[in-house]
């Protein structure tokens, strides 16, 4: 599984010194190996900024008062799994975004009243991004939990539905978490405030250690003796940060830069513009970062949308690029669900390089060996613990 309590994050470092010792005795043999790879600084410093104990604690969401508080993140856990807030009653965001499948689901689009357009995308770390959905058409956490709400094919109901649930079923907790006589609040404050209790709640899901860590952390003590990794693996790793340049897009401890680009990925359907047609959502809603229901200082908060490029044709076809954390366990993949296995999206990245759908994209020079190799690696990021997030 995926995620970490937020509460036990000052414990990182004492959890990698611990697991990387149990690894050890657990495969002694494994100990006195020499680790394959010669290193050079470069290297060395791209795979140090991709572990986990380099992943600062979240930022603050200045739009969202209530993004650190524990009472509106318990209040946030509670509808998130609460099938009540569905038009059938049987939805709820945990029906899409499983707890035992890395907060996403194994199908090619969510299925939650009707069938998706997009694919399900895991919720890990999404403390840490600025732009949310598959095209960044929400600008923060609160502002993009509202929208699957109203989606007739995800729970299919309205503002006014959630307040009623609200009101019938969450009254104490809510008026502990917010201000005021929560009867005499709009529909709209009331939908506002939901979506902050829910982005408090998905704040905590963080990502767990993996090997990489482990081993990426070992480099940085300079125990680089110890082989956590595979022969096979360290060769993708080098690959990963080296010639396949995959580092250019998946960097950073959470392994993605959070921004949009051409990846290549066939159509199963109707075109889908991505990031392109994102734009005007963006500026239409009042539930977002600017919008009335926000925290945010509009003088101080929000370069990020301030300065923001609107080139729709430039972004035509861009989508997210999602975290690799536990990218393993959690088929299918792409946007649209178009691939199965990491060997055919790898197999697709070296067929389309180069491409105008893809000119981002460096990896036409790859061998077969080398995919295999990568694939080895990507599985080094998926956690070797068995607990679920709750």
């Amino acid at each position: 599984m995926e995620a970490k309590s937020l509460g036990s994050w000052g414990r990182v470092d004492l959890l990698l010194a611990a697991f990387c010792f149990c690894v050890v005795l657990s495969n002694p043999s494994k100990a006195a190996e020499i680790d394959p790879i010669d290193w050079t600084e470069r290297e060395l410093a791209l795979i140090k900024s991709l572990s986990l104990s380099q992943l600062p604690p979240p930022p603050l969401s200045p739009s969202n008062k209530y993004a650190n508080d524990p009472s509106a993140a318990a209040l946030g856990r509670a509808i998130f799994h609460d099938t009540r807030f569905s038009a059938n009653g049987n939805v709820s965001c945990g029906t899409c975004h499983r707890q035992d499948y890395g907060f996403t689901d194994d199908l090619p689009q969510g299925i939650g009243i009707d069938v998706a357009s997009r694919r399900t995308m895991p919720i890990v770390g999404m403390a840490y991004q600025k732009w949310f959905f598959w095209d960044g058409r929400a600008d923060s956490l609160w502002s993009q939990t509202l929208g699957p709400l109203e989606n007739p094919v995800e729970h299919g109901i309205d503002r006014y539905q959630v307040r009623q649930l609200v009101m019938t079923h969450y009254l104490q907790p809510y008026q502990q978490v917010f201000d005021g006589d929560a009867k005499s609040q709009s529909v709209n404050q009331v939908f506002a405030n939901i979506g902050k209790a829910l982005a408090a709640h998905v704040r905590t899901v963080l990502p767990e250690i993996t090997r990489f860590d482990l081993y990426a952390d070992a480099l940085r003590s300079g125990s680089n003796k110890i082989s956590i990794l595979t022969t096979a693996e360290t060769r993708g790793l080098r690959l990963f940060v080296s010639k396949a340049k995959c580092v250019n897009c998946h960097n950073g401890p959470m392994f993605t830069n959070g921004e949009f680009h051409h990846s290549g990925t066939p159509e199963n359907g109707e075109p889908d513009a991505g990031r392109g047609a994102a734009f005007h959502d963006l500026e239409a809603t009042e539930f977002g970062f600017f919008g009335k229901w926000s925290d945010a200082d509009p003088q101080a908060d929000g370069d990020h949308i301030r300065f923001l490029d609107r080139n729709t044709h430039k972004y035509a076809g861009t989508f997210k690029t999602p975290t690799l954390r536990g990218v393993s366990d959690r088929p299918p993949y792409m946007h649209n669900g178009a691939f199965n296995s990491l060997a055919q999206v790898l197999n697709n990245y070296r067929a389309v390089s180069g491409s105008t759908l893809a000119d981002e994209v460096f990896h036409g020079d790859l061998t077969d060996r080398d995919l295999v190799d990568l694939e080895a690696f990507l599985g080094t990021l998926s956690s070797n613990s068995n607990d679920i997030h709750n």
